[in-house]
């Protein structure tokens, strides 16, 4: 098994508990054997290349830096894109598995692979066979009578359900990103606002949201607005955090926002009066709502 790695391949959206339990064999794996740890993932997602009515969880650097905090010693992030959607399951196979060294593979049972998803667990195990390579099946994780998987997390924050959200993740659920300059409609309505770069990817839901950001070590609370601007016709989605008590300049830093509880959906105002009056009640809700986090 010299020179091989354990590995383990997947959208990996969300990294929840399925998707831990699948890394922990890999690193369990390879440390009984003694060779590397591999996470074979896709940026974009296959869903968001074919403009599926699917949407992500996590921010690819999100997702990039947790695969990192595990110590997993190589992750490879394929492109998806014509090239790639074209292979066959045996050209995948190949590509992707054999000529990374793969020596030991486990996925989930509905792993599907190649053009039109052609390939599936039967093809796998036979190719797996041929070439001397060890292959694993996981059996689903279970919350309740769920499948913990991306869509049951993605119907949670939806709902804005992040106590579920963390317990399906085991962690507290952000976004992170630099902060960068955006049109300054934060000022044009006496509520400056840390635009975070979110990479003009679509995430699975909107709305403004009781959060959490840590700055030089200290916490503070945020309102974020996350999704579109329609009050202004901007339909893009973009993660806005008005910072309480904060007035520093953090252009370019890297900010971790952690959301905490949905303060209302989102709402296209007919006047900027309309606006900053509904500003000042969602103020008023997330100071009520703070001492359940303080």
């Amino acid at each position: 098994m010299q020179n091989k790695f354990s590995a383990t391949i997947g959208n990996f959206d969300g990294i929840h508990k399925g998707h831990m339990k699948l890394i922990s064999h890999i690193l369990s794996y390879a440390k009984k054997n003694n060779i590397k740890s591999k996470v074979i993932t896709f940026n974009p997602y296959p869903f968001e290349y074919f403009k599926r009515d699917k949407k992500r969880i996590l921010a690819n650097e999100d997702k990039i830096n947790l695969l990192n905090d595990l110590n997993i010693d190589s992750i490879d992030s394929i492109k998806f894109d014509e090239v790639f959607r074209s292979l066959t399951a045996e050209e995948f196979f190949q590509k992707y598995i054999l000529n990374a060294e793969v020596g030991y593979l486990i996925v989930g049972e509905d792993f599907k692979f190649g053009i039109d998803r052609t390939g599936d667990i039967s093809t796998l195990k036979d190719l797996c066979v041929k070439n001397n390579i060890v292959l694993d099946i996981a059996e689903d994780v279970l919350y309740g009578d769920d499948k913990i998987s991306s869509t049951l997390i993605r119907s949670y924050l939806e709902k804005g359900d992040f106590s579920h959200v963390s317990e399906l993740l085991q962690r507290p659920y952000k976004i992170t990103g630099k902060v960068i300059s955006g049109k300054n409609i934060g000022k044009r309505i006496s509520t400056p606002t840390a635009n975070i770069d979110i990479d003009d990817v679509d995430f699975c839901f909107s709305g403004v949201f009781l959060c959490k950001t840590t700055i030089n070590e200290k916490d503070y609370f945020c309102i974020a607005n996350f999704g579109p601007k329609p009050t202004f016709d901007d339909y893009r989605q973009s993660l806005e955090a008005h910072i309480l008590d904060f007035d520093k300049n953090i252009y370019d830093e890297i900010l971790s926002i952690e959301f905490l509880c949905k303060i209302r959906d989102q709402i296209k105002f007919d006047s900027i009066d309309d606006l900053k009056n509904q500003i000042q009640k969602d103020r008023e809700k997330a100071g009520s709502l703070l001492k359940n986090y303080e």
